[in-house]
């Protein structure tokens, strides 16, 4: 059974009354993985926003990269094909307190990102669909849990895109690139 003080750990639900949080915590579940198990993967349709009880979830993507590979046989004979690199990217650690799964909340609802523990994880899920309704009921609270989102999502972009950028800058030997 999912409490309201398992809610009230999370800073998106800080003002909200408690009145509220019992009702979220309602239609909340405790989900509980293992290390290296896979929650979600990136392109899935988002149902859930989760929240990290305890535990480590990592939030990668995968990168494609297409390169033409050569292969000579003879001094006359040059064969060539395109292959397709993947390489998935870890572009953040989530841990206790935060949430990740925002995709649910916003159209068209598709994961940004594959979830997988780094460590036996409990998570909070909060189903979207419930989330909505109730932000439907209270404008007041969407509008703060939107506005915290808002500032989680503006943070993962901005963690994702140091990531790739190292990643870029060592693939291609880059030297070091000052923001």
């Amino acid at each position: 059974m999912v409490t309201n003080d398992l809610v009230k750990c999370f800073s998106v639900f800080s003002k909200v009354s408690e009145e509220m949080i019992s009702r979220i915590a309602k239609c909340c579940e405790i989900m509980e993985f293992d290390s290296k198990q896979r929650i979600f993967s990136e392109g899935d349709i988002a149902t859930a926003v989760y929240g990290v009880l305890d535990g480590e979830v990592e939030l990668s993507i995968m990168v494609r990269d297409r390169i033409l590979k050569t292969e000579i046989k003879y001094e006359e004979s040059l064969q060539s094909r395109i292959e397709t690199i993947e390489k998935n990217i870890v572009v953040d650690s989530i841990t206790g307190g935060e949430i990740f799964g925002w995709s649910a909340m916003i159209e068209p609802g598709i994961l940004t990102s594959t979830a997988i523990c780094s460590a036996p994880t409990r998570l909070l899920a909060l189903p979207a669909r419930d989330l909505k309704t109730l932000f439907d009921a209270d404008i007041h609270l969407g509008y703060f849990f939107m506005e915290q989102l808002a500032h989680i999502v503006s943070n993962r972009l901005r963690n994702r895109t140091r990531r790739l950028i190292e990643s870029w800058g060592q693939a291609f030997a880059v030297n070091k690139i000052e923001n």
